[in-house]
């Protein structure tokens, strides 16, 4: 009884796992229909080229850390923003050491610097 109640237990631990895995392809989606200035997407480009690449690949399709490309349907701009700000699992927290600025625009490129449009 006890193996019965095992199995089950794994068994619904494994469903749980694939079922909140994501296999939407987000790049596919592009950038989103948010707009920036020229000079916030470059200071942009400038912060995560410093402060993201090492992790998420020079053009945001990942290397240690997650591809980023069109993140920007999945997740809304405070949400992204929380991210940098705070971090998650293995990402630090950029908070502390970025200005508010800086934060700010590296959400905008990555929401849209990544495909090279959305420039005002």
């Amino acid at each position: 009884m006890m193996v019965r109640g095992l199995r089950l237990a794994l068994t619904l631990l494994c469903a749980c796992c694939l079922a909140c895995g994501d296999s939407t392809d987000w790049a596919s989606k592009g950038p989103t229909d948010e707009k920036y200035s020229q000079v916030e997407l470059s200071l942009g480009e400038a912060v995560y080229s410093d402060s993201c690449s090492a992790c998420h690949g020079q053009n945001g399709s990942g290397n240690f850390g997650p591809d980023l490309l069109g993140k920007g349907h999945k997740y809304s701009y405070e949400e992204q923003r929380s991210l940098v700000a705070r971090g998650r699992r293995s990402m630090p927290g950029f908070g502390a050491s970025l200005a508010d600025a800086e934060i700010d625009a590296v959400v905008a490129y990555i929401r849209v610097g990544f495909f090279g449009e959305s420039r005002n």
